[in-house]
């Protein structure tokens, strides 16, 4: 937590009362594997820090479960829904792995924004960099070739194959588990070759 405060910080020129509240009202929260951290249908207007582990959105469909993205320590997560419009969260987030999120409630945003413009700012870049990771994620998505979206996720995250397990990857890149299997072989063949 201390991190995250010293961040923001660093970015906000807080005041020691603005320092005060964060101390007192960010909460440091753990979730163990599997845990749902929102639940489709749940309203949760929280902001959270991923600090270890990783965290995955997906829907249930005509009993399918569909992965939608993962999120990895230094990202930042929250329900738009929830957050912005203050209506029940339309996926699942889950943790995928024991995980650690710092926890920071929309109203005590908003009571940071309202003091400090720089908070603002700082908010502001926040959710752009979440929009311009959102293009960036429908771009690489959009691919033709699964090998080419399989390469791109492994490039973006290397580390999420340590946490996740392949079908939850499968279904991201959008191919079966037996085809994800065999584009693994076909590329390691490749480097042996």
């Amino acid at each position: 937590m201390e991190t995250l405060i010293k961040h923001i910080n660093e970015r906000c020129n807080l005041n020691e009362t603005e320092k005060t509240l964060l101390h007192r009202t960010l909460r440091v929260l753990h979730f163990p594997k599997g845990s749902t951290v929102i639940g489709e249908g749940k309203i949760d207007n929280s902001i959270y820090f991923i600090s270890q582990g990783v965290w995955r959105a997906h829907i249930e469909r005509d009993g399918e479960d569909y992965t939608l993205w993962f999120a990895v320590p230094g990202e930042i997560v929250f329900s738009s829904w929830g957050y912005i419009r203050e209506l029940p969260s339309r996926l699942t987030i889950s943790s995928s792995s024991d995980s650690i999120a710092i926890e920071m409630k929309k109203e005590v945003a908003q009571k940071l924004s309202e003091t400090s413009p720089r908070f603002t700012e700082w908010l502001q870049e926040l959710y752009v960099d979440i929009l311009l990771s959102t293009d960036e994620l429908l771009v690489e998505l959009s691919r033709p070739k699964a090998e080419s979206r399989y390469l791109a996720f492994m490039k973006k995250m290397p580390e999420i194959f340590q946490h996740v397990p392949l079908k939850e990857i499968a279904g991201y890149i959008g191919v079966t588990p037996q085809s994800l299997s065999r584009i693994r072989a076909g590329l390691n063949k490749n480097k042996k070759g």
